[in-house]
């Protein structure tokens, strides 16, 4: 069984936010995908999405955005449906290729996931500014019911790892014993890898490569930043990528009419 699964707790993402990354999700999944939420507050989700219940997190509430620690309880035993394979992904992504092969990447005992990318920087300079980057949790790929150590060294010391290993990719980088890093084709970030630079991108449709699976938009902008639906053209100008009409296309699809 194939599961994409997301989380939600807290004010930072709507609901409406949730239910369009559902049917983004689901329109390129294989058939028989579900989609689920791990939540504390299941208000307002579409009546699709499975629901399981957040579980309790041993960390201040206010300590787990900064490192989005509730992440790791994905992999406390018995949370999702044991022998699924579990494609977790940030609602703040866009679903725009086939999520089948990434489905295919699973394989048990290994967790899958995005080598963070690179800053601009790091792009141009190599030699001055050499990168070592570990994982970025925007998308996740294990089979439910394995990695459970990763929950358990978590829990024997949630201060010590918040203050040591700072959020919860870094931590999923170190902890988990085998971890394949998914092709950086499949999984583009808008702001680095997908749109180029202002002020090229102001003349550039920004659309991801033909190959591209998923488009992370981590911090800003968003997706609803993107489009004239929420800004004026002097607001998309200043923002430094303009009107992205694939986006709007996407928002279109996939939000409730």
């Amino acid at each position: 069984m194939n599961y994409v699964v997301m989380i939600k707790w807290g004010t930072g993402y709507p609901a409406d936010e949730f239910n369009r990354t559902y049917r983004a999700a689901l329109d390129h999944s294989p058939q028989g995908t579900k989609v689920l939420c791990l939540t504390d507050d299941p208000t307002g989700l579409d009546a699709g999405i499975e629901i399981a219940t957040l579980p309790d997190i041993p960390l201040d509430r206010k300590k787990w955005t900064p490192g989005m620690w509730p992440k790791l309880s994905m992999f406390k035993p018995d949370v999702l449906p044991k022998g699924a394979k579990i494609l977790y992904v940030d609602v703040d992504i866009a679903a725009v290729g086939d999520l089948s092969v990434l489905f295919d990447m699973i394989v048990p005992e290994k967790v899958q996931i995005i080598r963070d990318w690179k800053t601009y920087h790091e792009q141009w300079f190599p030699k001055l500014f050499p990168s070592n980057r570990t994982g970025n949790s925007s998308v996740l790929g294990f089979v439910a019911g394995e990695n459970t150590d990763i929950w358990d060294r978590f829990v024997a010391d949630p201060e010590g790892s918040f203050e040591t290993l700072k959020n919860d990719q870094i931590f999923i980088s170190e902890v988990a014993k085998s971890v394949d890093y998914l092709p950086e084709d499949l999984i583009g970030s808008f702001k680095k890898t997908v749109a180029p630079l202002p002020p090229l991108s102001w003349f550039s449709g920004c659309r991801p490569a033909k190959d591209c699976a998923i488009v992370a938009f981590h911090g800003k902008p968003g997706l609803d930043d993107l489009t004239l639906r929420n800004r004026s053209y002097l607001a998309l100008l200043a923002e430094g990528f303009g009107r992205v009409q694939w986006i709007e296309d996407y928002l279109d699809k996939y939000d409730a009419s």
